[in-house]
């Protein structure tokens, strides 16, 4: 789907929050217009704007396993980070809210084109001691499910064993995709990574 013209406003009904100011039981933020030069907001009933010149990164990421949540984060030069997810208020995804998603990023990107906005930098993923970790966790799982699969099919002769040796290599197949997708990195906005964007 092609995104807006720029110089056309465009609302998306997408939850928000301001980073480290508080979590939510149920999100009531949500509301997000992308204007001519101007991203505006409400947060808590308060409306809020930013120049897009204002913007220092933008940020994507995406965690979760049964509940994928992609989120866009959104840094602006005093400091403040308006983060944008593709769930619901109770933190539940659909295909309509992750297509909106989809197009809310392209939007956004389309926008600020690196052309008109030099200054802002493009990152995507985790930290590098986070995407470690769960690099390091999935081998240990999939070690120790290996370790007892083995032992109880050649040792105990159960066939279950091979569901255990199954279960293994799918548990560090999605730790492992999970954590090379959010490999920290710089993109450029007219090469998203469509990976962050499920």
């Amino acid at each position: 789907m092609l995104a807006p013209t720029p110089e056309n406003p465009r609302t998306y009904d997408l939850c928000t929050n301001i980073a480290g100011r508080r979590l939510y039981w149920r999100n009531r933020n949500h509301g997000v217009t992308l204007g001519r030069d101007i991203l505006s907001w409400t947060i808590d009933g308060e409306e809020n704007e930013a120049a897009y010149g204002d913007i220092a990164t933008v940020h994507l990421d995406s965690a979760g396993l049964k509940v994928i949540t992609d989120r866009c984060t959104i840094t602006l030069a005093d400091g403040r980070a308006l983060q944008i997810v593709n769930t619901d208020p109770g933190g539940y995804s659909s295909a309509e809210r992750k297509a909106r998603y989809r197009d809310f990023v392209r939007d956004l990107h389309s926008r600020l084109t690196a052309a008109r906005y030099p200054g802002i930098r493009f990152t995507e993923g985790w930290s590098l001691w986070r995407c470690q970790a769960m690099l390091v966790l999935s081998a240990l799982v999939a070690l120790a499910s290996t370790a007892l699969g083995l032992y109880v099919f050649l040792h105990l002769g159960e066939p279950r064993g091979v569901l255990l040796l199954a279960l293994a290599a799918y548990v560090f197949w999605k730790f492992y995709r999970t954590a090379r997708n959010n490999m920290p990195r710089d993109y450029t906005p007219d090469r998203l990574p469509e990976f962050l964007l499920s």
